[in-house]
């Protein structure tokens, strides 16, 4: 009788201490953000193009909430330092993250051991912008066209540069080959500037480079643009057509490689605080401010929902899984 007093006891404590604790998550994502300022996470270091944006929205979110949302910058290991660490942070609201295509596209697919499941670890709140590779070549490069960067690429005697072994510059050049059956070489280079002025220099035939880097160089005519590789034209060369619209004929219609950001947050994020962020960004995203400052960077919003953005990044780790295994791209 006293046993099964005591056990029935003990039920009732449990029962009793769980129903607070409910109550008390509740009461704690309802006051949120109020409780303290809420820190976004950055894998790179201060003054790279994550960086600025993750300030950007972090300024924006901070006026919608009148709360501070404040930057923390965790660089190392090509940003799996920071994701990984990110990924272990209570998910109370107050830690946020910015992910980019370097961490839940392609990075999962290439390395042994990220220290981190850009899935299952992750609550993605919204996706927010994408910025397109621009397709260049020397000014007095005889490859005019697209069509003629795949013939060219077709001999099996022709070569792309890259910004490293790895990135997505380095992949996009694998995409191509891939679908448009051509045998261009990979360069490697370390960093975008040493492969841009390779490029100058007509020691390599082509580069599939991140706006930012060859923007200049085009403006001044000093490197021929032929596309861009996003599934739009960009404001900063309206008049330059993407792969997708073009490359019909050369099996690259669809062709889509961006430099794309979202905001996430560590997995099992209160469901009320996670809808309250993705309705506030793109409510951000649809603001003028935001805008031209996104237009700035050589890049548009991206305006999704949490589903949507969820079913994003897994597309986005399959393509690049797809490119890595077909391209026999060793895992580093």
């Amino acid at each position: 009788m006293l046993a099964r007093f005591k056990s029935r006891l003990l039920v009732s404590l449990l029962t009793a201490a769980t129903a607070v604790g409910a109550a008390f998550s509740a009461q704690a994502a309802e006051d949120w953000p109020k409780q303290r300022p809420v820190n976004v996470i950055v894998a790179f270091a201060p003054g790279g193009s994550t960086d600025t944006l993750a300030r950007k929205l972090s300024q924006l979110l901070g006026e919608h909430y009148k709360q501070s949302f404040v930057v923390e910058n965790k660089p190392g290991a090509g940003g799996n330092i920071g994701t990984a660490y990110a990924a272990r942070q209570k998910p109370d609201g107050y830690t946020l993250y910015l992910g980019t295509v370097a961490s839940h596209g392609v990075a999962p697919n290439l390395y042994k051991n990220t220290g981190y499941d850009p899935i299952a670890d992750f609550t993605p709140i919204g996706t927010i912008s994408a910025s397109p590779q621009i397709i260049v070549v020397p000014k007095d490069s005889p490859i005019k066209t697209i069509g003629d960067l795949v013939a060219h690429g077709k001999k099996g005697t022709g070569n792309y540069a890259s910004s490293g072994a790895g990135t997505t510059i380095h992949l996009a050049g694998e995409l191509f080959n891939l679908r448009a059956g051509t045998q261009l070489e990979h360069v490697p280079f370390q960093g975008s500037g040493p492969a841009v002025n390779a490029l100058l220099g007509s020691h390599v035939d082509v580069l599939f480079d991140d706006m930012p880097s060859s923007t200049p160089h085009v403006k001044a005519g000093n490197l021929r643009a032929l596309a861009v590789t996003g599934t739009e034209r960009v404001p900063l060369f309206p008049d330059l057509p993407t792969l997708s619209e073009i490359g019909k004929d050369y099996g690259l219609e669809g062709f889509n490689v961006s430099a794309w950001f979202f905001l996430g947050a560590p997995k099992g994020i209160p469901e009320s605080v996670a809808d309250s962020l993705s309705e506030a960004l793109m409510k951000i995203l649809q603001e003028d401010e935001m805008k031209s400052f996104i237009a700035g960077l050589g890049a548009t919003p991206m305006v999704r929902t949490r589903a949507e953005t969820e079913a994003f990044i897994k597309q986005e780790l399959d393509k690049w899984n797809e490119v890595i295994t077909q391209g026999n791209i060793p895992k580093m």
